[in-house]
């Protein structure tokens, strides 16, 4: 039986008193995170620890994270080049990424993969041509076992002179025929590992978009002498080992490990693991910063878990080659976590992760447990379901129970944005309006406009439709 506890605190921004949720389950108990305390809730038995997080002893954290079992060889990087320049691979056996998930119910995969090899400018753009031209397709539909057929997918996928980053939707049908492409082009051959399947599958995406970019938002080129470097990659029972360490140890040690969610600040306001710290920030390349300003003593362990992996394997290789000596990292992220949970037997040890984990695509969220951390933003109800407002607009994002999406008809509740969302395709195109907000403000509505940022949402957004309509004329 779930129950749920609402508190008040107040903020370090402006004062403002805002409600928190925790919550009690079977005699466990959740001190949940606060804007400003900028810590993730240490969900833990009742043993008088205190909410801080639970440290180990940097000694018994070396030799407790192979759970038996050396550390395994990285997936993710390849040292021999991508292009002419660099020697082929062999191809990967085509039934590497088995088992399949089960059939959907919109008859498509979900999952992602990373890997880092070096190409040059001219092999990348020729990759993400043949990608876009054969993988993407109006007519999902298409089936073929022949490796140059249109694939049906639809997704995001980022390739650069370091690699290839992506997040992808796949026809079920086509799942083996899109590892066959993979395996027979001679750019990508040997370089991708096991596909990462999502939690839950579903179309994802709306379409393919294939671009040259970087792979992460890193604030700076990440080459790959700086790559190699890489973390150590914990699969999630040595994962679990290490975290389950740390509850049993001293706190008091002098090199306490540090345990980071190398997220975004709002990814972690509806999931993370207990015992990490969940830094105030809203771009990968603060995240860095963060960690750095956390743990300046280089020897201090550090344990690092994000959505997918890769923000954890650039993050970790650029600590190591800032000269940290102890870089862990889950493998796979909190995607390859909740999975592992899934498939655990009924009685195995409890998830140390609680909530959703956030996804950057249509679903914006997928449920490792059934825990509920957050609150809706318009109603202060106990929900978990971010969403964007519907006038696009507008965009913001934010938490919205069902019924406050009803009243508000699925925006921010401001009277322009409920009555561009119910304009036509040709109403919207007759009376255009470019974003209301930057990035920062679009994620953060509480703390930009307070408590009453719904108010100051209308406010602000019918000064942009009257300056809009005054460029016109």
């Amino acid at each position: 039986m779930l129950v749920r506890h609402f508190f008040t605190t107040t903020t370090a921004h402006g004062g403002r008193a805002f409600r928190g949720l925790a919550l009690q389950t079977r005699g466990r108990q959740g001190r949940f995170w606060t804007r400003d305390r900028r810590q993730c809730s240490d969900v833990a038995h009742k043993t008088g620890d205190g909410c801080g997080m639970r440290r180990l002893h940097h000694e018994a954290a070396a030799t407790s994270t192979s759970v038996g079992k050396p550390p395994a060889p990285s997936p993710y990087l390849r040292t021999k080049r991508g292009d002419n320049a660099g020697e082929e691979l062999e191809a990967q056996p085509l039934d590497m990424d088995q088992p399949y998930p089960a059939q959907t119910d919109d008859g498509y995969h979900t999952l992602s993969f990373y890997s880092f090899f070096e190409m040059t400018e001219q092999t990348v753009g020729a990759l993400r041509d043949r990608m876009q031209t054969e993988w993407g397709a109006s007519n999902s539909s298409i089936v073929s076992d022949k490796p140059k057929d249109t694939l049906g997918v639809v997704g995001r996928i980022y390739v650069c002179g370091e690699g290839i980053n992506a997040q992808l939707s796949v026809p079920t049908q086509n799942t083996r025929a899109l590892r066959q492409w993979i395996e027979t082009d001679r750019t990508l051959r040997g370089r991708i590992p096991r596909f990462n399947w999502a939690i839950e599958h579903r179309k994802a995406f709306k379409a393919l978009h294939v671009r040259a970019r970087p792979l992460v938002a890193a604030g700076a080129h990440v080459d790959m002498e700086t790559l190699r470097h890489e973390p150590e990659y914990l699969d999630p029972d040595q994962w679990d080992h290490e975290l389950q360490a740390m509850k049993e140890a001293d706190s008091g040690t002098e090199h306490a490990p540090l345990v980071v969610d190398m997220r975004n600040n709002y990814e972690a306001r509806i999931g993370r693991f207990e015992g990490a710290v969940c830094p105030d920030t809203d771009t990968f390349r603060d995240e860095l910063d963060a960690v750095r300003s956390m743990s300046p003593d280089k020897k201090r362990p550090i344990l690092m878990y994000c959505t997918g992996g890769i923000r954890c394997s650039v993050a970790g290789a650029v600590l190591r080659a800032d000269g940290y000596e102890t870089v862990k990292t889950l493998a796979g992220g909190v995607i390859a976590y909740g999975r592992h949970v899934r498939a655990r037997p009924a009685g195995a040890a409890p998830s140390l992760f609680h909530g959703k984990n956030f996804t950057f695509d249509k679903r914006l969220g997928e449920p490792v447990t059934e825990h509920v951390l957050a609150e809706c933003d318009q109603c202060g109800s106990p929900c978990d379901a971010f969403t964007n407002c519907a006038n696009t607009s507008c965009n913001l994002l934010f938490i919205q129970c069902a019924d406050c999406a009803e009243k508000h008809h699925r925006t921010c509740g401001s009277s322009l944005c409920i009555e561009r969302a119910s304009m036509t395709h040709e109403q919207l195109i007759a009376n255009r309006m470019g974003p209301l907000w930057d990035y920062r403000s679009r994620i953060h509505p509480e703390k930009v406009f307070g408590r009453d940022w719904i108010a100051r949402v209308e406010e602000l957004a019918a000064a942009a439709a009257a300056q809009s309509k005054q460029n016109e004329s």
